[in-house]
């Protein structure tokens, strides 16, 4: 790879005042050697292209705009381009170089800043912007209604009649478009991202145990198997090897769970045991008090004194994770933390702050999925009883606070008889509209066939081979780590992810009532031109429903072909735990609304609207 030359980097950078803007250009540089055809937005101010002879040009462009944002042109200015193997301005123009791509038109890995968004041409009535495109998915502009290819949905993810109007509110989504593709990192010039903490993995352990299918029992029994498990390895026989196999790690969990309340309950009892040692002898030393109540304790252990004061330092942490994040957070903790108590790395202020903040969060996931998980704490004299109860998703969680009822975030919008909404995990079909006849399903295509990666799909696990989707369609599924969390942006409720999602992860399905003719409220429209569907989620769907907008979205809604019905999935494109989950609802909806967007994204479209 020809060097580029240092001087011309820091000038753009200085000149610019973009201090990224060296990394991006590596990064463009790399990209286009791997493909001659592929065009890389170096930063926002120019592009580099690559001619016949495989030499790559820095082409600087520029635009005119007013304060505001809007464009005084409809293409940019190409101001020069320089060779990047030796730093000398080219005169223009160049024959062999590419032709100037189009402005509406950005690369996957462009910055979406305040200063390159949304540039508008009022005089012909068209809407020219620069934005992101990610793996072939082109927002729809603002002038297209092909009902065909419409979602909707509005900020506070609830039923938006169209101000002034009886047209319907909806979003648009291009049913072509390919997944969001898997980065590969040796393309890539690789920045600087900050490791995980210790503390930040202890949490993250914690909510994948919660949304695992682990059963927890307070008295387990030693389970017996049902058949002669030594007479070879048959269907019925390793059946039963899996059925043991689950019940011993249930009850592994179990003890694990178990040992860990009686540890971190026994170093508050010691504690009290020492403060009772010092009423009796006031005039006896803490440190004595202490040695005193160990050599009771090692009387008992049958261990040595240091041998318990290692562990106690051990048991020590299990109540003090216990203390900032309730029981809740000792129990459901992943096998990690022994060694994060024992090393205590990290300890402090800043872990308990972060257990605090999710304790109720984390309650509110425990309740609800492990229903028995309190019994374990009768082993300590702690009998409690549930305080959430119902779906996940009926709660909505809250910073520094307990969780409320779903229902009581739309008190404001004082609807006959409060409102209502059913969780459902599958599509309901309108059978007054279509009968038996589901519209979901496309005729043209084998419904044992996946159209995306051409191999067998089936409801039975073991047959299935199809692995776009396995976390939905072909595989086990588990609770999405999701909740309702109520935003502090003005929006209401949103979904905020528990869990990583990489990059081309399905989140979940849109699902709803299957209907067809409503208007003036958010539907999701399905299906061809000549067969359309709507998905309302009026009274019954699942937590995508939730999801709100963004002009800089971390996920999208793509369609999917299962068993030959089309389904609506949400498909992340990097989402990190803790971030809200958030889709593009397209300017088509958007122009049909009197209301701003509050997405807070420096490129947000639709921000000086008012509402």
């Amino acid at each position: 790879m020809d060097p580029i030359p240092s001087t011309l980097i820091f000038q753009l950078s200085t000149l610019f005042q973009n201090p990224t803007f060296p990394a991006q250009l590596t990064s463009a540089v790399q990209s286009a050697r791997h493909s001659e055809s592929r065009q890389v937005d170096a930063s926002g101010v120019g592009v580099a292209q690559e001619n016949s002879n495989g030499q790559l040009y820095l082409q600087i462009e520029g635009l005119l705009c007013t304060s505001n944002g809007v464009s005084k042109q409809e293409k940019g200015l190409v101001l020069g381009c320089i060779d990047l193997s030796s730093g000398k301005v080219v005169p223009l123009p160049l024959p062999t170089l590419a032709s100037t791509p189009d402005p509406n038109d950005r690369g996957e890995n462009a910055p979406c800043s305040s200063d390159a968004h949304c540039l508008y041409d009022s005089a012909d009535g068209q809407s020219h912007k620069r934005r992101k495109i990610v793996s072939g998915l082109r927002l729809a502009r603002g002038t297209a209604t092909d009902p065909t290819k419409s979602i909707n949905h509005d900020d506070e993810s609830l039923p938006c009649k169209t101000a002034g109007s009886n047209k319907p509110s909806m979003r648009q989504v291009q049913s072509d478009t390919g997944f969001p593709q898997r980065k590969n990192p040796r393309l890539e010039f690789l920045l600087p991202v900050l490791e995980p903490t210790s503390a930040d993995k202890l949490i993250a352990g914690i909510w994948r145990q919660l949304h695992s299918p682990v059963q927890l029992s307070r008295l387990p029994c030693i389970p017996e198997p049902s058949t002669d498990i030594r007479t070879g390895v048959s269907v019925e026989v390793f059946r039963e090897i899996n059925t043991l196999c689950l019940k011993y790690y249930n009850q592994s969990q179990s003890y694990r769970a178990l040992e860990m309340i009686f540890q971190a309950y026994w170093i508050e009892c010691f504690e009290a045991r020492v403060a009772v040692i010092r009423l009796e002898k006031p005039s006896l030393l803490t440190t004595d008090a202490r040695m005193m109540v160990l050599k009771e304790a090692c009387v008992v252990l049958g261990w040595k004194e240091k041998d318990l004061r290692n562990r106690m330092a051990i048991w020590r942490g299990y109540k003090e994770i216990k203390d900032a994040g309730g029981w809740v957070s000792l129990i459901f903790a992943s096998t990690g933390i022994y060694r994060f108590c024992k090393y205590r790395t990290g300890f402090g202020d800043g872990l308990s702050t972060l257990l605090r903040n999710i304790r109720c969060s984390l309650e509110v996931a425990a309740d609800t999925l492990h229903p028995g998980w309190r019994d374990l704490l009768q082993v300590v004299k702690q009998d409690t009883s549930n305080v959430y109860h119902g779906h996940p998703h009926e709660w909505v969680t809250v910073l520094d606070s307990a969780a409320v009822p779903l229902a009581s975030t739309y008190e404001h919008l004082q609807l006959p008889g409060g409102f209502q909404y059913r969780f459902v995990d599958e599509c309901v079909l309108d059978a007054a509209v279509f009968g038996t006849e589901d519209p979901r399903r496309v005729p043209e295509i084998d419904p044992d066939m996946c159209p995306v990666c051409k191999e067998r799909q089936s409801d039975e696990i073991e047959k299935s081979q199809c692995l776009c989707f396995p976390a939905l369609f072909g595989g086990v599924r588990n609770p999405v780590p999701v909740q309702l969390f109520r935003t502090a942006t003005g929006k209401n409720n949103g979904v905020i992810a528990r869990c990583n999602f990489d990059r081309g992860t399905a989140i979940g399905q849109f699902t709803g009532l299957i209907t067809n003719g409503i208007k003036g409220v958010d539907v999701m429209v399905g299906g061809s031109r000549g067969k359309t569907y709507q998905i309302f989620q009026g009274q019954m769907g699942n937590f995508t429903r939730f999801i709100n907008h963004s002009c800089r979205p971390n996920s999208q809604f793509q369609r999917f072909c299962w068993r030959g019905m089309e389904r609506i999935i949400v498909v992340s494109r990097g989402i990190a735990a803790g971030n809200e989950i958030t889709v593009d609802y397209s300017d088509h909806y958007w122009d049909q609304l009197n209301k701003k967007c509050l997405c807070g994204e420096p490129c947000c479209r639709f921000y000086g609207r008012k509402g």
